[in-house]
């Protein structure tokens, strides 16, 4: 499995949970909980400044494995999780020739 390139990545880029339960309520307001298994993490990494050539490893990191599962390791809790892409990386243009680049991916 491959594992996504090491990039400078902007505080902020932390994983953000998504439930994998279901609550509800019965006629006599009781809470009952159906799990769907474990939670899981999405994530919106950005990445400042990135030069030419980190911008282009990024896009051929993200041809190479936009449909595949490969290893991402967030900064935020140095976990590595499996990953894949929610989306194209979009890219803004910074002053000289550097970009800022937004990753959104989610674990498998």
């Amino acid at each position: 499995m491959a594992t996504y390139p090491t990039l400078p990545t902007a505080v902020g880029s932390d994983p953000e949970f998504i439930s994998m339960s279901d609550i509800d309520r019965a006629e006599d307001g009781t809470a009952r909980v159906r799990s769907y298994g474990t939670d899981k993490a999405k994530f919106k990494v950005v990445h400042s400044y990135l030069t030419a050539a980190q911008k282009s490893t990024l896009d051929s990191f993200y041809t190479t494995n936009r449909l595949l599962p490969f290893d991402y390791t967030s900064p935020a809790d140095a976990v590595s999780r499996s990953c894949v892409f929610a989306g194209a990386p979009s890219y803004k243009q910074e002053p000289a020739t550097y970009y800022t680049a937004t990753v959104q991916m989610e674990q498998v």
